[in-house]
């Protein structure tokens, strides 16, 4: 009578067991779930239109240039533009190999124009937040030291993370100008890529 009972008892319990291992089962993660991308938003792509502005006194743009670079969500990738030109500055010179009579000039090469380079993309509610540096340079007149004319190169350089909302031109750097009254001004437009 004893063994029946544990019998009983048994057949009683086994589906207990077998309810508990398949609970354990479902609560194991997938491959997919634990693998690099576990618990990552999806990565989405967006086309940054940068407008750099020169401005007069008054607040009028003088000047513009449009740039655009289409960068994504994932991880902490980037994404750069370089737009200008590389200026040669001569740095010195030297008697030639070639005889006495015979100069060789020695150049540096200088980029003038615009770099910009975004990174760690992210969305934040109906906005993006990412890293930005960009520089813009110019070339002024030059100036005159000893007699001979030296290059002058302006530069504006600004580094920050910023904060734009999704579809709407915002202004994220603005200096003015050290040589004039005018100002530069930086505008961002993030429109999402489908």
């Amino acid at each position: 009578m004893r063994k029946l009972a544990v019998y009983v008892s048994l057949l009683f319990l086994v589906p207990a067991f077998i309810s508990v291992a398949r609970a354990q089962e479902s609560s194991t993660p997938s491959k997919a779930e634990i693998g690099p991308n576990a618990g990552k938003p999806p990565a989405h792509f967006y086309r940054l239109d940068f407008v750099l502005k020169e401005l007069d006194q008054a607040g009028r743009p003088v000047n513009s240039r449009a740039f655009s670079i289409i960068v994504s969500t994932a991880g902490t990738r980037s994404g750069t533009f370089v737009v200008g030109s590389k200026i040669p500055i001569v740095t010195g010179s030297e008697d030639s190999k070639n005889g006495p009579d015979k100069l060789m000039t020695e150049f540096q090469y200088v980029d003038i124009g615009v770099k910009s380079s975004v990174r760690d993309l992210r969305e934040d509610g109906g906005g993006l937040t990412f890293h930005l540096d960009t520089v813009v340079s110019n070339l002024e007149t030059p100036s005159v030291l000893a007699g001979v004319s030296e290059p002058v190169i302006s530069q504006n350089e600004w580094n920050a993370d910023v904060l734009i909302p999704i579809g709407k031109a915002t202004t994220v750097f603005k200096s003015d100008s050290l040589d004039n009254k005018g100002s530069m001004q930086l505008e961002v437009t993030a429109t999402r890529v489908e």
